[in-house]
């Protein structure tokens, strides 16, 4: 069965343009280059990952897109490039990425005068050029992602692809920073019934959370990823083939065959 990591960042400390305090860079400033990353991919059986830089606003995001594209083109079977969205998507859409991350930590989240989300309206153009071009948002929302994608992303781009990180989960410090059930359900329930919104299971520690997702959504909307260097793919392998009464279909959907689905890749 051929496995496709869908979430993996590949980080070098040198593209630090600021060393000031930040969870990421704190969390995620170890060796994640891209021949650990292929010892992750072996150790797992892992044939294809995705690749992205760190978002943090401490990195040379610039710098960064380029490594992770220039890495892909020196290792095409092993990687997959994404890129961390700015504004000029067709420039990096002719370098061969295949999809944008997004991730808001670090941006406050503000309304405009008419209520509408301010991040989401900056992003616009390259929601639509993204649109266009069918290519996926892996979407990392923040607390208000159930309002940005339903009342901002989808209002105005209803043919956008997107895969929502971590089972849209929230990480409070009141759980120890891990995904609670309840709330993972709630926003499973709220977004289920969009044909373009797709879910990752990266960062979710609880076999039982990912089980209740696969209850909820069924096998096609789900997409395997392990988020290192949060955690090594081999664990979060695991941890999907400890859940009950899922069929091999089942588990190649989530491995392999969604995710290859919506970046239209042949094999």
């Amino acid at each position: 069965m051929k496995i496709i990591d869908a979430h993996c960042h590949l980080h070098k400390p040198q593209w630090l343009i600021k060393k000031e305090e930040d969870f990421l860079i704190t969390h995620f400033n170890k060796n994640c280059d891209e021949k650990q990353i292929m010892q992750n991919m072996q150790e797992a059986g892992i044939d294809t990952t995705i690749i992205f830089p760190l978002p943090s606003l401490l990195i040379d995001i610039e710098k960064a897109n380029h490594y992770v594209v220039n890495t892909a083109k020196k290792y095409p079977q092993q990687f997959i490039p994404f890129t961390i969205i700015d504004h000029k998507p067709e420039y990096w859409v002719k370098q061969g990425v295949k999809g944008f991350k997004e991730h808001t930590y670090g941006q406050r989240i503000q309304k405009d005068a008419s209520g509408r989300d301010i991040f989401s309206q900056e992003f616009k153009a390259t929601y639509r050029c993204m649109e266009a071009h069918k290519i996926p948002l892996l979407l990392h929302a923040g607390v208000n992602r159930i309002e940005r994608l339903k009342q901002d992303i989808f209002k105005d781009t209803p043919g956008l692809i997107v895969i929502l990180a971590h089972l849209g989960a929230d990480f409070p410090e009141s759980s120890n920073y891990r995904p609670e059930r309840r709330q993972v359900e709630s926003t499973l329930e709220s977004l289920k019934d969009y044909p373009t919104l797709y879910f990752d299971i990266s960062a979710v520690p609880d076999a039982g959370i990912i089980q209740l997702a696969v209850e909820i959504l069924g096998s096609d909307k789900l997409i395997f990823g392990s988020d290192f260097p949060h955690e090594k793919p081999l664990k979060t392998l695991q941890r999907l083939h400890s859940l009950k009464n899922m069929t091999g279909m089942e588990l190649e959907n989530v491995l392999y065959n969604n995710i290859v689905k919506l970046l239209d890749l042949q094999g």
